[in-house]
């Protein structure tokens, strides 16, 4: 992957859901290659505590809190851009919602949460970003922050994976659609990575003895392993990548994982168990 520094200078980039860890590492990743980012989170208060990381560092930053699924926050976000910045160039979408559990007793309302966020919320963003660079004319990056779930089978994930292989296919529609604009679109699709959301299963001892096995590079992924990748598909060196789909789970899926948990048929009602456990 090419060398990235300063090929930023003078240039916005966005990243929502930066207050998690991917994001937050992709915001530092941008700074370091010279950009002016823009962070957006719902969390407010975390959102500043990575601005003020990012500002200690001398990087130039613009923190908005907006919740992804409210059409008007979005709009206000975007306002706030074209006021602080002027211009938008690359977008990182990495904002997400997930939650373990059989689609069979989902309650409609996380269902629902799961699409709102992931891929209505996703959509706005999307659209807001490419207004706005359309708006300046030079064209401009995008990054989808998809799974590799939005391909691959996850037992207990279905509505986070339903709602990230919506998008996959909204993330190639815009790669098809934007072009003529020169507006790049491409999605990154991370298998396991350490991060807040996959704490409760890798902190057990087991599920991550099975996890490593089953990833040929021989460990788990880190959010700085998401940002490197999400920062060169928005830079000139990946000028000519869109419509794109890069997984990058050190190879589980070359093994038809992660596969979370499996259904003990043995017993009556079909009770589910981590995938390791005999």
């Amino acid at each position: 992957m090419s060398d990235v520094t300063g090929q930023f200078g003078g240039r916005t980039a966005l990243v929502t859901g930066a207050a998690g860890d991917i994001g937050a590492a992709t915001a530092a990743a941008f700074a370091e290659a010279g950009a002016a980012v823009v962070i957006t989170d719902r969390r407010e208060d975390a959102l500043d505590v990575v601005a003020e990381g990012l500002r200690a560092k001398g990087a130039q930053v613009l923190a908005h809190a907006c919740d992804q699924t409210d059409p008007e926050a979005v709009a206000g976000l975007f306002a706030a851009i074209r006021a602080g910045a002027g211009r938008l160039d690359a977008t990182f979408i990495n904002a997400g919602y997930g939650r373990y559990g059989p689609l069979i007793d989902l309650p409609f309302d996380q269902w629902r949460k799961h699409v709102d966020v992931n891929l209505n919320g996703g959509f706005l963003m999307a659209q807001g970003a490419a207004r706005l660079m359309l708006e300046g004319g030079r064209g401009g990056a995008i990054a989808m922050n998809a799974s590799t779930a939005a391909t691959h089978i996850c037992d207990l994930l279905g509505a986070y994976a339903a709602s990230k292989a919506g998008v996959r296919m909204l993330a190639k529609s815009l790669a098809s659609e934007l072009g003529v604009w020169r507006i790049r679109v491409n999605l990154i699709m991370p298998g396991v990575i350490e991060t807040a959301m996959t704490k409760s299963l890798i902190d057990d001892p087991a599920v991550r003895a099975d996890a490593l096995a089953n990833t040929p590079v021989g460990r788990l992924g880190e959010p700085e392993d998401i940002a490197r990748l999400a920062v060169f598909l928005c830079s000139e060196a990946a000028g000519y990548v869109t419509g794109a789909e890069v997984m990058i789970d050190g190879g589980q899926t070359l093994h038809g994982y992660p596969r979370w948990f499996s259904a003990d048929y043995s017993r009556e009602g079909a009770d589910w168990l981590p995938h390791s456990q005999p």
